[in-house]
């Protein structure tokens, strides 16, 4: 039984090392970033789990041992096990508990907005604030909110918008709070490596694309690609360039085959 403990223990250190590896080489990630997050979200759960049963069996592998041979000195072990095993409890309700912040993405903005209109959509809320910054930026929570700068609405058309909503919808849909929280975690155990922040770097870039994606199937890539060049021009973020082009790349579905999310549909004309 010790082992298979030892083996599964392994399984997930090597998991919590290699993975990143996957998410920060090659290009491939820039085309398919759902299935990046996705291969990486399940093997972080196979390294939990693999690390929950691996404390468990060495848990039980050691008490069996001591209750056979009562002299054993095994009391040091077991209380490492334990405390392994307590280490990783609070991990886990670190990620589940703080998944609802996507605060790493939008620093402390919507502390600062002042609304002027709030409008209650199927699955957020629409918040609407004065600020000469084109900006718009989702908030998870209990009651997800998406906040809409009066700039951004005086910027873009009304496609424009609505592409742009979409894809912070998809940020509340697809929990990108919650990939940005297990890269931070994932980090804290590859302290002062280099892999550990170019694997934050890489999720936040793939969350952005991951959401792009979502955007451009439901309202279409024309839309968004116009958006992000209209948001890059005035705010001179290369990087929303980039994602325009890379937008322009890519096969989307004919306009009859999307499916806008019921909450936008509704979404008022941002003016």
């Amino acid at each position: 039984m010790l082992p298979l403990a030892l083996t599964l223990l392994g399984t997930a250190v090597a998991l919590a090392l290699l993975c990143p590896h996957l998410l920060t080489k090659g290009r491939w990630q820039l085309f398919h970033p759902r299935a990046a997050l996705t291969i990486w979200f399940g093997s972080f759960g196979l390294g939990a789990t693999a690390a929950l049963f691996g404390f468990a069996l060495g848990v039980v592998a050691i008490e069996s041992v001591r209750h056979a041979n009562p002299h054993t000195p095994g009391v040091a072990v077991t209380e490492a096990i334990w405390v392994a095993a307590g280490i990783s409890g609070l991990a886990a309700a670190f990620v589940f508990l703080c998944a609802g912040s996507l605060q790493s993405l939008h620093p402390d903005l919507h502390s600062q907005a002042i609304a002027y209109a709030r409008d209650e959509h199927i699955g957020f809320t629409l918040v609407r604030f004065h600020s000469d910054m084109p900006e718009a930026y989702a908030v998870p929570g209990r009651r997800p909110e998406i906040f809409v700068s009066s700039a951004m609405g005086q910027l873009l058309t009304a496609p424009q918008l609505q592409a742009v909503l979409a894809h912070e919808f998809a940020h509340l849909r697809h929990r990108h709070g919650l990939a940005m929280r297990i890269a931070q975690l994932n980090a804290l155990f590859l302290p002062g490596t280099r892999i550990g922040r170019a694997l934050e770097r890489a999720t936040r870039l793939q969350i952005e694309l991951a959401a792009d994606d979502a955007a451009a199937r439901q309202v279409g890539a024309v839309h968004l690609a116009n958006a992000l060049t209209v948001l890059a021009t005035a705010t001179q973020d290369v990087g929303m360039t980039l994602r325009a082009q890379r937008l322009t790349q890519k096969r989307w579905p004919a306009a009859q085959r999307r499916r806008l999310p019921q909450g936008l549909r509704a979404a008022p004309q941002l003016r």
